[in-house]
Parts: structure tokens; sequence; C-alpha cells
């Protein structure tokens, strides 16, 4: 299996422009806390340093619904779980002061052969970009629909498939900046097929900002 340092992944995060502070317990167990002004999320380390074959990417927030409802909804659309956290004490779903469940998300990554600081830079990125919607940052405006719509008809015009990467880069010509999610809107795809191909190609797509990250086109198409 591959290894890593705990230096070498917060070295990872924040490359891609976001906060990494490597939290070492008493017990020796460690974690990397990705902390902006919106969100907050942690690298959980698995086994004994200094060289680690597996992560756990966690968030938590409290839910006013019905937890196991709510985790259902989540999970049919997207690659990391929601979990609903039992207190070990009842054995039943934890709850705060005024009646929330405590729900989280949990998506593990064991280093395996031939993964790639590629793969887990992706991996990170698109993790950032679930918590966000989890904790319910990213909203789309009615402006935001209206001008996807548009890009929506736009699209339908075009009598060929084209490349998911040139698809991609008109579509910034269209409108830009956008995040991730805004483009797989767009072209009916995953913010994980779009994540894997912006944060591949830094000779073609330019960044700004965390929360979430905006994509614009870096120079004009060839």
């Amino acid at each position: 299996m591959e290894a890593f340092t705990a230096e070498e992944l917060a070295e990872i995060v924040r490359e891609l422009g976001l906060p990494a502070e490597i939290e070492i317990d008493d017990d020796q167990s460690a974690r990397i806390n990705v902390i902006t002004d919106d969100v907050e999320w942690s690298v959980i380390l698995g086994d004994n340093g200094p060289f680690y074959r597996s992560v756990a990417l966690a968030t938590h927030k409290f839910v006013e619904e019905e937890p196991f409802a709510y985790a259902n909804s989540w999970n049919f659309a997207h690659i990391p779980p929601a979990l609903v956290l039992d207190d070990p004490a009842t054995k039943s779903p934890m709850i705060d002061e005024e009646g929330n469940y405590l729900v989280g998300l949990l998506w593990r990554i064991y280093f395996w052969n031939s993964i790639s600081v590629e793969y887990l830079s992706n991996s990170f990125a698109s993790f950032h970009e679930d918590v966000l919607e989890f904790h319910e940052i990213e909203e789309l405006t009615d402006d935001d629909e209206d001008k996807e719509e548009e890009s929506e008809e736009a699209q339908r015009g075009e009598h060929e498939p084209i490349d998911r990467l040139l698809q991609i880069q008109l579509e910034l010509r269209l409108r830009s900046p956008q995040s991730s999610r805004e483009l797989a809107r767009s072209l009916k795809t995953t913010k994980y097929e779009i994540n894997n191909i912006l944060y591949h190609q830094p000779d073609l797509f330019e960044k700004a900002g965390t929360s979430p990250p905006m994509w614009s086109n870096k120079g004009e198409i060839q």
C-alpha cells in the first residue's frame, strides 16, 4: 500500500487553496483540520504515523428533520455517505438541547497500490464542495437558474456530442465564473467528473476563492 505523512497530506489540502492544520491528540491519533470562514471538516489519519495508509474525511451538523430520511435523501445523490450518529450511552440518535439530530458525512479512502497525489487532491476537493452543500453554503438564486436554462438551450443547439473538457470551456465562455456544482448541473453530469477535469487542467482553468471555488477559462479555446 502507498503511504503519506501528515505533512504531505496537509500540503495536498493547502494546494487547493484551503487551510490545513495538523492536530495530534494525547493518544497520538492525528487529524488535519480544515477550517474556513464558512465550514469545518477534518482529514482523520488512519493507522499509526508517521506514514499513514488511509484517511477518513468527516464533518457533521444538526438537522431538525427526521434524520434517517435526511440521510437517505442525501445518499441517493452523493458519494460521501451521510450517517445518523448515535449516543453511545443510549444507542439512539444523538440530539442537542433543542431536539435536533446529529448527522455526519464520512468518506474513507484507503491507499491501495497505485493511489496518487492527483487522486487524493481530487477527492479532497470534491469532499470540500460536498461539505459546502451539506452545510447549505451554496444556493442557486433565481438568476442563476435562468442562466442555467440559457446554457442548456445553447447546448441543445449543438448537433454533435462534444468532448467534456470542451463542454466545460464553452460553458465558462457563456457564463464565468462558475462553481463545479453549477457546471455539473448545466452539463448534466456529476461534480466529481467536473472536478477531475478542472483540477487536472491548470493550464486551461483557474479558480478563485474556496467557498466554493469559482472557475474560469484561462485564455481562449484553441
